[in-house]
């Protein structure tokens, strides 16, 4: 089977001004004036999302993975079948199907520093010293836990699932005779303890109650529960309550009261909420400054949000209306200019780099999942 490719998408988190782009199904980079850094060189995956995390970026050699510079040249040389970005100085691999698929944390130098147990078949970003990790299960997909830096299990496995710690606390939903829901409220599944109704999925009937979801401290005590919750973004929280959504402090205190139908994160100090079935965006205070009359409104991102009407600034004015666009990161934003066709445009709204990325049939399933 022969795929087209989709529009990449670079890592918000990325920390350097290099952006992929293929050729000749090789992968290179550019820098943000459209100039070639890195040459197409790179084996390919699908889809496949590589890009620069605290300097060093995933990169494929034949069947494997593994971390190259900021010049190209490789700093972890391709051994992984699978590796994640890095993230205060660790990245989680997984070994070749030989070790049975084992999973890790290496450092920068290629060395590993957390072996983790057979049955964890998940390994999250760490985040203020903590990372979630899933415990594999016999009905379901496994609970999630927490370990820190030594690889101990600080948190015990318990949760249906578990994010990244900001401000001191993680957002979590909790295990039980519950469904789980996804953030948009459309496809729902079932938590570890509750077995899907079929192989493919889904509810089983008589599970009609919503997991419950929180925030959980450093010991992993949930400190404040919610009807849905958003991790903490800039020091504020979205929050469901009786249908309702608003923002609170970590000190669980609102800041905003809940009002909205729906919200995202705070992003460049502003955050989507949605009015009367539109989207707009308040500022910290919850004061409406982008008035709600969007279908669809992303996250801000270098100074820019894409709404389903284009890419608008924080005051709300129209910069651009590409096709396939994707969110702008370090001056640069990734568009569809036709078919298997794309490049960078910048702020300005100029086209700095062209290319044309050939169907491909994949070898292997993407690096990552992001």
């Amino acid at each position: 089977m022969i795929f087209g490719k989709s529009s990449y998408q670079k890592n918000r988190r990325s920390d350097t001004p290099l952006f992929r782009f293929e050729q000749n199904n090789k992968a290179g980079y550019i820098d943000a004036h459209g100039k070639i850094v890195i040459p197409p060189t790179l084996d390919i995956g699908w889809f496949a999302e590589e890009d620069f995390v605290e300097g060093l970026s995933p990169a494929r050699k034949g069947e494997n993975w593994g971390f190259i510079d900021v010049k190209g040249n490789w700093a972890v040389n391709p051994q992984y079948w699978r590796v994640e970005p890095f993230s205060e100085g660790l990245a989680a691999v997984t070994l070749p199907v030989d070790t049975n698929f084992a999973t890790a944390y290496i450092d920068k130098s290629g060395q590993t520093v957390i072996s983790l147990p057979d049955r964890v078949t998940e390994s999250g970003p760490f985040s203020e010293g903590l990372a979630a990790v899933r415990s594999v299960g016999y009905t379901s997909e496994g609970k999630v836990g927490y370990i820190d830096r030594s690889g101990k299990l600080v948190i015990p496995y318990q949760f249906a699932s578990g994010g990244a710690f900001h401000e001191g606390l993680a957002a979590v939903v909790l295990d039980g005779k519950c469904y789980v829901e996804d953030y948009d409220g459309g496809a729902r599944g079932t938590p570890p303890s509750v077995p899907a109704a079929t192989s493919c999925g889904g509810v089983p009937s008589g599970i009609a109650k919503k997991c419950e979801e929180g925030f959980i401290d450093r010991t992993g005590k949930v400190v404040f529960s919610f009807d849905g919750i958003r991790g903490f973004s800039e020091g504020l929280a979205a929050v469901e309550k009786s249908g309702k959504w608003g923002f609170i402090a970590p000190s669980g205190n609102l800041q905003i009261e809940p009002q909205f139908e729906a919200a995202r994160s705070f992003s460049g100090g502003l955050a989507a909420v949605r009015i009367a079935g539109r989207w707009g965006y308040i500022d910290r205070t919850g004061r409406v400054t982008i008035r709600a009359k969007y279908s669809k409104a992303d996250d801000f991102s270098d100074s820019a949000a894409l709404t389903d009407q284009g890419y608008i600034d924080r005051l709300g004015n129209a910069i651009a209306s590409p096709q396939g666009a994707t969110p702008f990161v370090q001056g640069l934003a990734h568009v569809m200019l036709g078919e298997n066709e794309f490049g960078y445009m910048n702020h300005a709204g100029k086209i700095v780099f062209r290319y044309r990325a050939e169907p491909t049939k994949p070898s292997m399933l993407p690096y990552s999942d992001r």
